[in-house]
């Protein structure tokens, strides 16, 4: 946001100004919208929404520059001193420059000024209609600078330095405290500018109480300086201080204005605090010519337009753009100094649309030559999300920050392959602090939610992106797109026919996965592991690519969670990477004319024993033994403690003959024998 006033940019431009349509049809359409519009006595102020892209509209000569575009004057307005600093001697304070973060930087030095002369009435009106309180008359009239030119100047009382002023980047823990009387510490490598004695300022953000400006002033050194926008930026929200000079210095300075600002402001101090100019410090050079070149076929394809090569000419001419035609179709121009949002050809080509007139441009049905690519992770998302909803779970969505203890919540620590800290340099608040590596925090999250509310929480899953660090990688990091599944409660409740709960297993959770692999005809494998976040886990295997985990969460996280004390029942759940799923292919089999034998075994297995071990042994024993499926599982009354009941069903058949009982019970008998003597394992009587 800017606030400019009519009566000041008048006096800027030395004419009366004709503000019919300026204000609310020129500003607006050259994207300044109008935020608000206030009268105060016989003055206007004006706010306007200026975009980050466009610094140099935060100062009344910008506006004044937009005016005359306006008006057609042909001319760029200019703002001259009558202070030359060039033949000066040198500071009395030896400058020093450590850090390649301090671009131009003009430092002059007035003595014996009177700091209890009274800022000019008509500058003290002039700040506080636009926002800025009147402290002394050498604070006003720097302030007041700025607004005018848009150059941020900071001042100093030399009396108040000890023999330097050092530019440097800032070192681990060194504090200052700020001329508002709040110690602050500032972030390591952030640009700050010490005397002997060390920090007197944060550049480009805020001084110190050490060197302020106060009444009995009487020689100051005044600093007009460009620094890096995003070393300025970023120290700037790590502070969480923004001042009227920062808000400029984040979004970029005129480089050129530099030595014109520190020369316009002791010139209106020498004005009103009198004083002579001493010595001064000059680091400073003109920027190089931004230089762009245009294709007039290219402004004309993507505007829509029949522009001519001086067309385009007399266009940007208009906008103080330096314009050469080489040829019918191109054009080389130079952009202004202060036009910092001038980077690529394209930036050029919006302001050709803006001069020529957005309405003057006759609407057209684009043209476009468009092949289509379908998008693997829409697709899987799409086709996952139903075979999830087919499967009466509900859909969550959570946000993609997680919190900053979330690891510790969980039990995950730095060894776990779970772990993930890539935290944010602003986050929100502490809930938001870190880029979630995995989707479980989320899940519990929004279960504990639903039981502290509801006191049950619906089968849930979520499609979301995960973040991890990844050195492979240009940027770093890593996201992926992974799917998780949550159950906890009851399957089916007790009602009507239905004498108790059913709570949900480790089945119902792995069912839901074998749907994914079928579905998407893929080979998935589990095998059990330790992690210290679940009681039971295994990793997934799918294609031989490790793509995720299932298991049960183990209890004790739970305390961690508010109201995580409120689920009593087991949580059952399962991530997994869809990036790379892919529809694969099921073979079609050689179906068999004869008959198959199926037969049940109720086996008694030890508990401990893993399923894939014995029933591999088992496929082993015979080519005719075509499949292999748990029929149920029992653990309880008449089975002995230790042991489960799990009953099997096994396919026998012959592709060349029919088979007979004898030779089932020859291959029975084999793989009986070999469960015995490798697992203890027996049919239940």
């Amino acid at each position: 946001m800017f606030k400019y006033s009519h009566r000041f940019l008048g006096k800027l431009a030395g004419e009366k100004i004709d503000y019919v349509d300026f204000d609310r049809n020129w500003l607006d359409m050259q994207g300044f919208e109008v935020a608000s519009e206030e009268n105060v006595d016989d003055d206007a102020i004006i706010e306007l929404e200026v975009k980050a892209n466009r610094p140099d509209m935060l100062s009344h000569l910008g506006v004044l520059r937009e005016y005359y575009v306006y008006k057609n004057h042909n001319k760029l307005p200019t703002i001259n001193s009558k202070v030359n600093i060039d033949n000066l001697n040198k500071l009395p304070i030896q400058v020093e420059i450590n850090t390649d973060k301090v671009g131009n930087l003009v430092l002059v030095c007035i003595k014996n000024i009177d700091n209890t002369k009274k800022t000019p009435d008509s500058i003290v009106k002039l700040l506080n209609n636009l926002g800025v309180a009147s402290v002394n008359p050498v604070v006003d009239l720097s302030n007041f600078l700025m607004l005018e030119l848009g150059q941020p100047i900071h001042i100093y009382d030399l009396d108040k330095l000890n023999e330097k002023l050092e530019f440097a980047n800032s070192k681990e823990g060194q504090k200052i405290t700020t001329l508002h009387g709040t110690e602050v510490e500032i972030p390591k490598d952030s640009i700050i500018i010490n005397d002997k004695d060390g920090a007197v300022c944060l550049a480009g953000i805020i001084g110190t109480q050490k060197v302020e400006i106060d009444n009995n002033t009487k020689n100051i050194v005044i600093e007009s300086a460009n620094f890096d926008a995003i070393k300025l930026r970023v120290a700037s929200q790590k502070t969480h201080i923004s001042t009227l000079a920062s808000y400029r210095y984040e979004r970029g300075v005129d480089a050129n204005i530099t030595k014109l600002g520190a020369c316009l402001c002791a010139e209106y101090i020498m004005d009103v605090c009198g004083g002579e100019l001493n010595s001064a410090f000059i680091k400073f050079e003109n920027s190089k010519d931004n230089i762009k070149e245009i294709n007039v076929t290219k402004v004309n394809k993507i505007l829509g337009t029949k522009l001519t090569a001086e067309k385009i000419k007399d266009l940007l001419e208009s906008y103080y753009y330096k314009v050469e035609i080489l040829d019918k179709d191109k054009v080389k121009v130079i952009a202004p100094s202060y036009r910092l949002d001038i980077e690529q050809e394209i930036d050029v080509i919006g302001d050709i649309a803006q001069m020529y007139g957005y309405h003057n441009i006759e609407p057209t049905m684009p043209n476009l030559s468009v092949q289509y690519e379908p998008n693997k992770y829409i697709i899987n998302s799409d086709f996952i999300r139903n075979l999830m909803y087919s499967q009466n779970l509900s859909e969550c969505i959570s946000y993609s920050f997680i919190h900053e203890n979330a690891m510790n919540m969980l039990n995950i620590d730095k060894n776990n392959e779970l772990y993930g800290e890539i935290k944010l340099l602003n986050p929100l608040s502490n809930k938001f602090a870190i880029m979630r590596p995995n989707l479980l925090y989320s899940m519990i999250n929004t279960l504990v939610y639903n039981y502290s509310k509801e006191g049950e929480c619906d089968p849930i899953f979520e499609i979301g992106t995960v973040f991890r660090v990844d050195k492979n990688t240009d940027t770093g990091y890593n996201q992926s797109s992974n799917l998780a599944v949550l159950l906890c409660g009851n399957k089916i409740s007790k009602g009507f026919g239905i004498e108790k709960d059913v709570p949900y297993d480790f089945y119902d959770i792995k069912q839901i996965l074998q749907l994914i692999a079928s579905e998407y005809s893929l080979n998935i494998e589990l095998i059990k592991s330790k992690n210290s976040a679940f009681s039971l886990y295994a990793k997934v295997i799918i294609n031989n690519v490790e793509s995720g985990y299932i298991g049960i969460v183990e209890p004790k996280i739970l305390k961690n969670f508010e109201n995580g004390k409120l689920i009593k029942d087991k949580i059952y759940y399962l991530e997994i990477n869809i990036d790379n799923l892919v529809m694969g292919v099921t073979p079609l089999e050689k179906q068999s004319k004869f008959p198959s034998i199926v037969r049940e075994y109720n086996l008694l297995v030890k508990d401990g024993t893993e399923y894939k071990e014995f029933s591999n042994v088992i496929k082993s024993q015979s080519s005719l033994i075509k499949s292999i499926q748990v029929k149920d599982i029992y653990r309880g009354k008449g089975v002995e403690k230790g042991y489960t009941a799990i009953l099997i069903e096994i396919e026998y058949n012959d592709e060349n003959e029919t088979l007979t009982s004898t030779i089932v019970e020859d291959i029975e008998n084999k793989w009986l024998n070999q469960l015995k003597n490798d697992f203890a394992i027996t049919l239940k009587s």
